[in-house]
């Protein structure tokens, strides 16, 4: 009896898949069809990026946090596997960057994703070394982060975030 009312959901979910007209990724020719201007996007988009990494190395939290949508709908995975609003995303930022002097970020992947004219996905990776103000060095080698850049009012903002990381290598001051 359960199976027989599951088969008629999977077949339909299967035959949905299978003739859902774009199911998937968006590819190049439906962003020309959508009259999308790929290269402006990215020109507007980059820069947002480059300065993530240059508010972080340079401990500037309140501009770094700018960069990201303070919307309900926010969203931030954390490298500890926390899911976070916007507030705590920012309580948890504000924490760190207490604590840091500066940051030496070393870039090694960056991959972007034009969805739309209004969607932008950034799975970038990264090699930080963190200095502490008591002296503690952190090493984090292959730090990635998927963003969600939205643009909201005319700014880009991002409004998801999902970090990967293994624990950092944490050299003690002496």
């Amino acid at each position: 009896m359960i199976i027989q009312l599951k088969t008629p959901i999977l077949i339909g979910f299967a035959f949905t898949l299978y003739f859902a007209k774009s199911f998937g990724q968006t590819k190049i020719k439906d962003l020309k069809s959508m009259n999308i201007d790929k290269d402006r996007i990215l020109n507007e988009v980059r820069p947002l990026a480059k300065n993530l990494i240059h508010y972080s190395e340079t401990v500037q939290v309140d501009s770094f946090l700018g960069c990201y949508a303070e919307t309900p709908d926010f969203v931030a995975v954390s490298a500890d596997g926390m899911i976070r609003n916007y507030k705590d995303f920012e309580k948890i930022c504000k924490d760190y960057y207490e604590r840091l002097r500066e940051q030496k970020i070393t870039s090694t992947h960056e991959i972007f994703n034009v969805l739309d004219d209004k969607t932008v996905v950034l799975c970038s990776s990264v090699n930080i070394d963190a200095f502490f103000n008591n002296g503690d060095v952190w090493k984090m080698e292959n730090y990635t982060v998927t963003s969600l850049f939205k643009k909201i009012g005319g700014v880009w903002k991002i409004i998801h975030s999902h970090e990967s990381a293994l624990p950092p290598q944490i050299i003690k001051s002496k």
